[in-house]
């Protein structure tokens, strides 16, 4: 019996995982008997616990289906829309041992101890928590577009209005792939250009779905809600062993199953063009050039800074800290191989005939898996997902409870903190509705979160390094970059007056450009080759981009004269750019995005290090305090951990002998072999990584 779709043993399976999902979190709520139990499981995971915790908390159905629809749009090379944190996991070797040093439990507590002040650790506090609205709905848009998918109306239910929309979709795709190789007329030139403002709309698609979005998201948010506040991080990390099972499947099940549909590794090839198994893509064929690839890794790796003192504080101690977390972190680098070839398979059943690909896994799932193994899957995204957002979740509570709650009622009982926090995590889950509505483009949304974390990232690195660092400088450093990175972008596209004036709607001009690549099989039944793998000639169109705004179209898509009109972020950084004299109107959309990234980057540092030198530093006694703790190693002892934290405070000069550089104002500290080698065999273990992205892609070649 199919209902809304789905087969009624589908739903089944759905079921029992969410109520084994409630379940644990019920059982788990025995074991909270006060904050940092909630919060912080009681300091009490060792490396395996900790490994599996880190795996749930960074990894997410979202970043799997957000890697193949990138994969489905750019080619291999799209893989980098997740993957750049592959660089970034053998820096963790040493910020998972920095955050759980400083002893802190809620994100805003350095600002509240380091800083000395309530200011910057309350305003942190509402960063953290605007930001995993934001986030939130990326995750809430990747996880229902995917339901959607599964979840088809047949084509004799459609409205008539449902029936046009498909039909202006079809039309739209047979001119595209029309133009490819031959001229399009005028009359058809102006349709195709009406009908691509319409997609970007959403005003036509390739199929129409029984499910409701808003629907999904509502109950969705309940859920994970329930057994998140239910449980804190103890029902998180038991959980995430449960859904670490279930990403495996998810992973790996549609693999087989798509390469016996296509022939195998050869008629993998045979049906994906050459360039789109390139690593890096070049500015002809990919957004994801090397150069950005590149900025988005130096940005990224700034935007994360050792700060999760509830998730990262939970470790038992050093080496549990350490290796739990590099463990976890490697262990998703490995499945993104898997999501990378699961993204090319898509290409080769899938190519050209989707209106939305962020839809491109539930289609997978619909088309390749029987009834019974779809309600698995659709178990593993949720699983995936909630695995993220139950661990991130703790952090929201603890950043409001502790750092705004309590410095203002500073009597609070642990009780009330723990359910104010628990509070909190359903308003930030039902808050992240809102953006999820806002926003559809997923690759935009992920560019604007790595620019928000420059906001907090560069003081929060220098803090563990630079003992000169003061207030006065983060304070304003935070203040300008959330002009820049936050305010002014999304305040500009609420003004009429700016987001239609011309200087600031240009766009670039459409690209027509010739590619030299290997026929495959749809080359040779159109009769545009003999064989596959014969070169040919295909033409790449690149539509216009907005420059200043994420995205500029036409107020009336039916008008070609019509106004236009910016749409999403505004690109303030790239306007300085412009007002400096750089050739903006000729960049590529890669080289925009590049150059955005380099503003964010440098900014804050100028910032930072210049008003750091000429304002008062902070009291020696706080430097004293937090500098001793950073120096010294977590055991897991607490009663002696706490003797040893005292002991490095009392005497300065113990610091002054672990530091590389004593009697500076730089507090790294003497590498051990540990250090070096846990270092180095983390990039050895990225090279193999890579070297197994090559080798899997070359087979069939």
């Amino acid at each position: 019996m199919i209902i809304l779709g789905l087969h009624w043993i589908d739903w089944a399976i759905i079921l029992l995982y969410l109520l084994g999902m409630i379940y644990i979190g019920t059982w788990a709520r025995r074991k909270i008997k006060n904050t940092q139990d909630f919060y912080q499981g009681g300091r009490s995971f060792g490396k395996v616990l900790f490994a599996f915790l880190n795996f749930g908390n960074i990894t997410s159905s979202d970043q799997a289906t957000g890697v193949t629809r990138e994969i489905y749009r750019q080619g291999l090379s799209g893989l980098w829309f997740q993957n750049i944190v592959l660089f970034i996991t053998p820096f963790y070797w040493f910020s998972s041992i920095l955050q759980r040093r400083t002893r802190y439990v809620a994100p805003g507590d350095i600002y509240l101890h380091r800083f000395e002040s309530k200011l910057l650790a309350g305003l942190f506090a509402i960063y953290v928590l605007f930001l995993a609205i934001y986030g939130g709905g990326m995750g809430f848009l990747l996880t229902g577009k995917t339901m959607k998918a599964l979840m088809v109306k047949p084509a004799v239910e459609y409205t008539l209005e449902e029936k046009q929309a498909v039909e202006g979709f079809e039309h739209y795709k047979a001119l595209e792939e029309k133009q490819k190789y031959q001229p399009l007329t005028p009359e058809e030139s102006k349709e195709l250009v009406s009908l691509r403002e319409k997609l970007k709309r959403g005003e036509i698609s390739a199929y129409i779905s029984y499910l409701d979005l808003m629907t999904f998201y509502f109950l969705y948010a309940a859920i994970v809600g329930a057994y998140t506040i239910m449980g804190g991080l103890f029902a998180a990390v038991i959980t995430d062993i449960i859904q670490g099972i279930l990403i495996l499947f998810l992973s790996l099940i549609l693999i087989p199953v798509g390469l016996v549909e296509l022939g195998g590794f050869s008629g993998l090839h045979a049906n994906v063009p050459d360039y789109m198994f390139e690593l890096f893509g070049s500015a002809t064929t990919s957004e994801y050039t090397w150069y950005f690839v590149m900025a988005m890794f130096v940005v990224n790796l700034i935007g994360l800074p050792p700060r999760s003192f509830t998730v990262g504080g939970s470790a038992r101690d050093d080496n549990s800290a350490r290796i739990g977390m590099v463990v976890g972190a490697f262990s998703k680098r490995f499945f993104m191989i898997g999501w990378a070839l699961t993204g090319l398979i898509a290409v080769a059943l899938y190519s050209g005939t989707l209106s939305d690909p962020t839809m491109i896994w539930g289609h997978m799932t619909r088309d390749l898996l029987g009834f019974g193994f779809i309600g698995l899957m659709i178990s593993a995204i949720l699983a995936a997902n909630m695995s993220t957002i139950d661990a991130q979740s703790i952090e929201w509570g603890a950043a409001f409870s502790k750092n705004i709650l309590l410095p203002l009622y500073p009597n609070t009982s642990e009780k009330s903190q723990v359910l104010a926090g628990r509070l909190v995590i359903f308003i930030v889950l039902f808050s992240s509705i809102y953006f999820a509505q806002k926003i559809d483009d997923i690759f935009i949304m992920f560019k604007y979160i790595l620019s928000i974390g420059t906001v907090i990232g560069p003081p929060l690195w220098l803090v563990y390094f630079w003992r000169r660092l003061t207030t006065k400088a983060v304070v304003i450093q935070m203040i300008l970059t959330i002009l820049t990175t936050i305010v002014i972008p999304n305040i500009v596209p609420a003004v009429g007056t700016l987001k239609t004036h011309p200087a600031l709607t240009v766009r670039t001009e459409q690209k027509v450009i010739e590619i030299e690549t290997k026929a495959i099989e749809e080359d040779v039944k159109a009769g545009r080759a003999d064989s596959v793998g014969q070169v040919i000639i295909k033409k790449k169109t690149h539509p216009p981009v907005g420059i200043f705004f994420e995205q500029v179209v036409r107020e009336n898509p039916d008008d070609l004269n019509s106004p236009l009109v910016g749409r999403g972020a505004f690109r303030n950084q790239i306007f300085y750019l412009h007002l400096l004299g750089t050739p903006v109107k000729q960049m590529s959309k890669a080289q925009l995005a590049t150059a955005s990234f380099l503003f964010d980057i440098i900014f804050p540092f100028i910032l930072l290090f210049g008003i750091s030198m000429i304002t008062r530093k902070n009291s020696e006694k706080i430097l004293r305090e937090f500098y001793g703790a950073v120096h010294t190693p977590v055991v897991a002892d607490p009663k002696e951990d706490a003797r040893l934290v005292q002991e490095a405070v009392d005497n300065p000069d113990l610091v002054e002998q672990r530091k590389l550089f004593p009697g500076t104002n730089w507090e790294f500290w003497k590498p051990t072999k540990w250090d070096i080698w846990g270092f180095v065999l983390s990039w050895v273990m990225v090279a193999f990584i890579i070297f197994l992205y090559i080798f899997v892609m070359k087979i069939g070649a």
